[in-house]
């Protein structure tokens, strides 16, 4: 009898179509894991924003120094002068934060305030008051719409406008990749 080395033909064919049907199933599970992950990193984002707005507010009610100093009891600017561009400067709650969705890019906005309220599940506001990308840049009146997810965003949502009260009402929240808000919070002072 003869001996024949390698494999048939049809061995091989078999082979490339069990390595294609492999790809395919895993490039589809690689996306959604990259999908669900950007998610994930946006309301976290959201959440560590909570997190240094309740914690400023208890200094802030305490007396104590805050940073940056343009959000503390003592400033007499309005929230719009706390909420822009030093909160990425170095040393700022969002300095090392990127927006996951565009994680690459040094103008990606990765942070708004706005007076207007709204609920979780509306639509992100086509504009607002302050627009902060990761290289610093603020911008009044910025743009933000579904071309912006990721974006954190504090709302005012009551109480007076003014930074020596404690009493000033915020909404902390994220647009999420639909571009649709997400709460976080929905009535902090500050």
């Amino acid at each position: 009898m003869k001996k024949t080395q390698g494999f048939s033909l049809i061995e091989l064919l078999v082979v490339v179509a069990i390595i294609g049907v492999l790809a395919a199933v895993g490039v589809v599970g690689y996306q959604q894991y990259i999908d669900n992950t950007k998610a994930d990193v946006a309301k976290t984002n959201a959440q560590s924003l909570e997190r240094w707005v309740a914690s400023t507010q208890l200094a802030r009610s305490g007396g104590l120094t805050v940073e940056p100093s343009e959000c503390a009891t003592t400033s007499s600017a309005s929230l719009s002068g706390c909420f822009d561009d030093t909160m990425v400067d170095d040393k700022g709650p969002l300095d090392k934060f990127k927006n996951p969705y565009n994680a690459g890019s040094s103008t990606a906005m990765i942070f708004a305030y706005d007076e207007t309220v709204m609920a979780s599940g509306a639509n992100c506001p086509a504009t607002a008051a302050k627009t902060v990308t990761a290289d610093g840049s603020a911008t009044d009146n910025g743009t933000l719409g579904t071309s912006n997810p990721g974006v954190l965003l504090i709302l005012k949502a009551g109480g007076p406008d003014n930074l020596t009260s404690s009493q000033n009402y915020l909404r902390v929240g994220y647009c999420d990749s639909s571009g649709v808000y997400q709460t976080v919070n929905d009535n902090m002072s500050f």
